[in-house]
């Protein structure tokens, strides 16, 4: 197991409007092998999000992707 040296608790707040955003339906059809082994395009994407409460449930949907991705 990878240890990320973070102790927080993975929570994921996002509702039903992300659902049909491009990188919530592209992630989704994803299995968590294939996003840890695409991690750093993940990383990217979330990068590029404007930090705003707007996109808080996609930035929460992806983080916990990238969190869980370093627990397996």
């Amino acid at each position: 197991m990878h240890d990320s040296g973070h102790d927080y608790a993975i929570n994921y707040v996002g509702g039903v409007e992300i659902l049909t955003h491009p990188l919530y339906v592209k992630r989704s059809a994803q299995t968590f092998k294939e996003i840890k082994a695409d991690l750093t395009d993940l990383k990217a994407e979330l990068e590029d999000i404007q930090a705003n409460m707007d996109n808080l449930a996609l930035v929460s949907y992806l983080s916990t992707l990238i969190r869980i991705s370093g627990l397996i």
